[in-house]
Parts: C-alpha cells; sequence; structure tokens
C-alpha cells in the first residue's frame, strides 16, 4: 500500500496535466518551463516533458500565502485605515 501511495505522490504528469493540478493555463506552465522556474523530466532527452507531482506539490506549497482576510470590513486583503 506505501508503494502505492509513493508512485501516485511521484507520478508524471504531462503539461497539460500539470496546468490542471496546478491551476494555470497551458500557456504559462510552458513559459515557466522555458524560464526554468518549474523543475522537468525529459523522458526521450528532447521536447516531450513531464513534471513530477511531488515537485508540483513543493512549488504549490512555495508559492501559495495564506490571503489576508479582514474581519472588521468581511473582505480580503482591506486594512483598516
Amino acid at each position: 500500500m506505501e508503494e502505492r501511495m509513493l508512485e501516485q505522490h511521484d507520478e508524471l504528469l504531462t503539461a497539460a496535466e500539470a496546468a490542471e493540478f496546478l491551476g494555470l493555463r497551458l500557456a504559462t506552465i510552458r513559459k515557466l518551463t522555458y524560464r526554468r522556474q518549474l523543475p522537468v523530466i525529459r523522458p526521450t532527452g528532447r521536447r516531450a516533458v513531464r513534471f513530477r507531482r511531488s515537485h508540483l506539490e513543493k512549488v504549490l506549497k512555495e508559492r501559495t500565502q495564506p490571503a489576508f482576510f479582514n474581519v472588521a470590513y468581511g473582505r480580503e486583503g482591506s486594512e483598516r485605515q
């Protein structure tokens, strides 16, 4: 059972699957890949790229920040003056 969890955790995703997983457009995934801001695996050593799910989860954690919620105003991002 642990092996299956590890396999699922390190599953390889296509660019389209990575975009869906991260909630980004495919063009954004390609741009981040080109800029080397997303770690990729090239299974054929050429153009085809795959993304390891565990790497994407790490990127998601690093780039996600909690939203500020102002209780006084009941909306995000507002600061009381």
